[in-house]
């Protein structure tokens, strides 16, 4: 099984023009389930992300927005950072460029709760199609979000890990490829991989980390 799982990465990683990477330890792909965020926590972060992605388009909604997460119970989900940015009255420009990324950061989080069974693309960033794919299985923003967050459960959460993998491994050769000096010929899109890595870390608690704005995505 775990030789299955290794060759299904690395030969998915070459299709991809990372072909330099080999996972020479099985037991790499080992993990312990209890160290997962609860598909609860990862359906408030889907709709913390989703929210802050709508107030980008218009900065007025952020009231809206942090009244309505408080009513529902979800404020204590929200970090640090992202608390910041909604309670600011200006936002600087690099701040709403990072902010706008995390919507593939909700999308893959979507996809590991089932929610979306449409895995994006590694080239690509998420579609229109599917971020809007994404939002009809969601409350609308404003809407009661008991009866949602209570029934989530997570796809097969060896797929979870695996993508999570996938993913790590991609940041290590862009990272091993910037510090050599060379240039990537990777078929990966950078920022999108990068949140996808990064949300999956999270799920997996990875380095014991739960707080979001301190998720270690080191390889």
């Amino acid at each position: 099984m775990l030789a299955t799982r290794i060759t299904r990465i690395e030969e998915r990683l070459s299709l991809h023009g990372i072909d330099n990477y080999q996972i020479s330890y099985p037991e790499y792909l080992n993990f312990d389930l209890e160290h997962f965020a609860t598909p609860r926590e990862v359906g408030c972060r889907v709709m913390i992300l989703t929210a802050i992605a709508y107030t980008i388009q218009d900065e007025s909604k952020k009231y809206g927005i942090i009244k309505w997460l408080k009513n529902e119970n979800i404020w204590s989900h929200v970090s640090e950072k992202e608390a910041s940015y909604l309670n600011s009255r200006t936002t600087k420009e690099d701040e709403i460029v990072d902010l706008s990324w995390k919507i593939e950061a909700a999308y893959i989080l979507a996809w590991a709760l089932g929610l979306v069974d449409d895995k994006p693309m590694p080239g690509e960033e998420a579609t229109e199609a599917q971020i809007n794919n994404m939002i009809q299985q969601l409350p609308a923003l404003g809407d009661k979000l008991e009866a949602f967050l209570s029934q989530l459960t997570f796809r097969d959460t060896t797929e979870i890990y695996d993508e999570n993998i996938f993913y790590e491994l991609t940041t290590s050769h862009f990272r091993d490829t910037l510090f050599s000096g060379g240039k990537s010929r990777a078929d990966v899109h950078v920022p999108a991989s990068f949140e996808r890595h990064l949300a999956l870390n999270w799920v997996r608690r990875f380095m014991n980390v739960q707080d979001w704005d301190d998720t270690d995505t080191s390889t």
